[in-house]
């Protein structure tokens, strides 16, 4: 098992994170699917926890105005998306996300 530096997942998953566009619905949400498809793999190799995915994707928010756009996008349209189309890790921070925006939570 090996553990990541938490610095080096952030780098790394910021590292995924492809252009947005000007308020491009399409290309934020693809952006969020990028990144969370990249931290959905370092769970399932056991180089990070759950925990320390959620971690950083919220260190991500605070500190990437592009990705707090694309994160935020796809969380307002969270129920409009097709089921699976999100991965486990991406449709629980969402999740978290329509909370925080006083929505109600999307359906699994």
């Amino acid at each position: 098992m090996k553990k990541n530096d938490p610095i080096e997942v952030y780098k790394a998953l910021l590292t995924n994170m492809p252009s947005i566009g000007f308020i491009n619905r399409t290309k934020r949400i693809k952006a969020y699917l990028n990144v969370i498809n990249k931290a959905q793999k370092m769970i399932d190799t056991e180089e990070i926890t759950e925990e320390e995915a959620l971690f950083i994707l919220s260190i991500m928010t605070k500190k990437s105005n592009t990705f707090r756009k694309a994160a935020t996008m796809t969380a307002l349209s969270l129920n409009t998306l097709p089921k699976n189309t999100v991965k486990a890790i991406g449709f629980q921070y969402a999740n978290q996300m329509r909370c925080n925006l006083n929505l109600h939570p999307a359906d699994d």
